[in-house]
């Protein structure tokens, strides 16, 4: 049985003067408490398809509302908030971690809920969630839908570092982020603004699920992204994957040069279907809508006439 429970659009938390990517699981109606480190609500038809909507660092579920509000009942839509992020507490991770508890949670949410034939739809930090996911439950995903993700992120700055450079990096970073003071740490979130969406009013929603974030758990979660390379995880996802990339006037590189970079990141891959999107930034969902559910719409179905 899938858990019930409507979806929440309130505004919450993300942002991170780098990037950001993200985690999950559950929740329902109560008979989720094994599966701590995330809220998972429901919205759609249970008719519809499951899709399982991670968002990225300091992102609440919230960052998918119009997505899911425009696909409405064709799908069962399966949200997720990170725990620490939002209005959903933070809780103890142990060695696994943000994005390690996150994956280990779902797999067993999907599990428990025998959904087959899910798609899921990770933004930033939620795309590294849900590569290890389909990894780690191949019986269970068909298709994964990355939004402004690389497996390597600190390899998107550097591209000469190496795995162990950039765990010392990110071990630093993430340390001095936890011991700012909170107008520390929300001054620095500020100036990253223009890198996470177009918009100012696209901005102002980032910034403001920033400032309801828990900092330690966006610290810790923003030196396990730039500290890791998840890209060894490539090899063992047999989902079909597709990629949307953000590029605007204005970029360090240009979009040819981009979409390189980032086939290379994903090399590992059997099939790789890569979208760029113009005129947005790393929120692709906020600033083009419309691409957006093009490309979505385009792994899952179409649902109809796109709002």
């Amino acid at each position: 049985m899938k858990p019930c429970g409507n979806l929440r659009m309130s505004p919450a938390g993300w942002i991170g003067i780098i990037i950001a990517i993200v985690a999950a699981i559950s929740s329902g109606q109560g008979d989720a408490q094994d599966l701590a480190s995330v809220q998972i609500e429901r919205a759609g038809a249970a008719s519809g398809r499951d899709i399982v909507f991670i968002p990225g660092l300091a992102t609440p579920g919230a960052v998918w509302e119009d997505t899911v509000a425009a696909l409405g009942d064709t799908i069962d839509a399966h949200v997720v908030t990170l725990a620490g992020f939002g209005d959903v507490p933070a809780v103890p991770r142990a060695v696994e971690g943000v994005v390690g508890s996150a994956v280990a949670d779902l797999a067993r949410w999907l599990d428990r809920e025998g959904i087959e034939d899910a798609v899921l739809v990770g933004h930033s930090m939620g795309a590294q969630i849900a590569l290890q996911l389909a990894a780690h439950a191949p019986d269970r995903v068909s298709d994964v839908v990355i939004v402004d993700s690389a497996p390597f992120f600190a390899r998107l700055f550097n591209p000469a570092i190496t795995p162990e450079q950039a765990s010392a990096y990110a071990t630093g970073m993430s340390a001095r982020m936890a011991a700012a003071s909170r107008e520390q740490f929300l001054a620095i979130s500020r100036q990253g603004l223009p890198v996470q969406s177009i918009s100012e009013a696209g901005q102002a929603r980032v910034m403001g699920w920033m400032e309801q974030a828990d900092q330690s758990v966006v610290s810790a979660a923003m030196g396990e992204v730039m500290g890791t390379d998840f890209s060894p995880v490539l090899d063992h996802v047999s989902a079909s994957v597709t990629v949307m990339i953000a590029w605007s006037e204005g970029a360090p590189v240009s979009a040819e040069a981009l979409e390189s970079v980032y086939r290379q990141q994903y090399a590992g891959l059997a099939t790789l279907d890569l979208h760029r999107i113009d005129g947005s930034r790393h929120f692709i969902m906020l600033d083009q809508p419309a691409a957006f559910r093009s490309v979505l719409t385009g792994v899952i179905g179409d649902p109809g006439e796109e709002g």
